[in-house]
């Protein structure tokens, strides 16, 4: 299991590259304080221009370990008083997930999200799926997380991890035209509803 933490940046018309220096020096805080980092911006869509930086962490505790190495960090300090002082982005987070299936591949920069309204008593039936989604995409890993800590704890979230941009709209195409994998999808629906979907890639 993988805990992950996931901050979004919006940033402001004319702040776009403040706001990606704060956010790279806030990546940095974080590698420090012990967390595996991963900062992406959204190519296409739901939330696309958005910025996400996650945080991998091996346990709950060990996340609230970086979490205070951070506010303890004197350039975390700085960057929350310029933030304050002179707005560069709408921040939201950070949320917490867990890993309930796969595990985060850091060696791949291109990523497809989907995310689903599930009620939690049916999470263990739709993850019992995904080694049959896995195997329709050999290429392709997946990893699925749900909510630990978040606004909205209804939620089941699915990552396809590429290599690229073009290997990941390669394996898109493939889902579409796979029966086995439209089969899948259908079985799925019966657990959640499909309710956003976004490509990332990292900065």
């Amino acid at each position: 299991m993988t805990i992950i933490s996931k901050r979004v940046f919006r940033p402001l018309p004319g702040k776009s590259a403040i706001a990606h220096e704060r956010i790279q020096r806030l990546a940095g805080v974080l590698a420090r304080a012990g967390g595996g980092v991963r900062t992406a911006t959204v190519a296409w869509g739901d939330g696309a221009r958005e910025i996400h930086l996650y945080g991998l962490f091996a346990s709950v505790e060990a996340g609230a370990q970086a979490a205070t190495a951070m506010m303890a960090d004197a350039d975390f300090v700085a960057l929350r008083a310029a933030s304050e002082n002179e707005p560069a982005s709408n921040w939201e987070g950070p949320e917490v997930w867990r890993s309930v299936f796969g595990e985060p591949q850091p060696t791949h920069p291109a990523m497809l999200q989907r995310e689903y309204e599930i009620d939690r008593r049916h999470v263990r039936s739709a993850v019992a799926l995904l080694p049959e989604v896995q195997a329709t995409l050999p290429h392709t890993p997946i990893l699925a997380v749900v909510p630990v800590m978040s606004g909205d704890m209804g939620r089941l979230m699915i990552a396809y991890y590429a290599r690229s941009l073009v290997e990941l709209g390669k394996a898109v195409d493939g889902a579409i035209a796979s029966e086995a994998f439209q089969s899948i999808a259908t079985r799925a629906a019966e657990y959640g509803r499909l309710t956003r979907s976004r490509v990332l890639v990292n900065l």
